[in-house]
């Protein structure tokens, strides 16, 4: 099988495996009154903290990952977006175990050492920020 086909296939994949979450984002992502807009293969609701997202805002969060769909409190991109490009990735590997799992690992570890939290910013730092 020549290897564009398989990560073809194996993104399709990734992609219905996740869907439930993606349709949980797309819904989190509309109650934050936003018009989205599509990067990277995602689609993003960041046009500031309205709704939905200023709950993040005042957790002290920035970015929230749901599926193929992230909510923002400001602009996403650069180091922040490829940050949430690798939650994405989980999420394709995970589908619906992500969201228990991440649950489990935040009651354990918290946020600052949760490790799904730690590997997105090793990637990013290790991709030269």
């Amino acid at each position: 099988m020549p290897p564009d086909y398989a990560g073809a296939v194996a993104g399709t994949l990734g992609f219905v495996w996740t869907l439930p979450n993606t349709v949980l984002g797309t819904i989190i992502g509309l109650l934050t009154f936003q018009i989205p807009r599509v990067s990277s293969g995602v689609l993003l609701f960041d046009r500031g903290p309205r709704g939905v997202s200023s709950i993040l805002s005042r957790l002290g969060r920035t970015a929230m990952t749901v599926g193929f769909v992230v909510v923002g409190t400001e602009r996403i991109d650069g180091e922040l977006l490829r940050h949430e490009l690798v939650h994405v990735g989980q999420y394709r590997r995970w589908g619906p175990l992500f969201l228990p799992v991440y649950g489990a690992l935040y009651l354990r570890f918290g946020y600052d050492r949760h490790p799904f939290e730690l590997a997105a910013s090793k990637v990013v730092a290790t991709a030269g920020g």
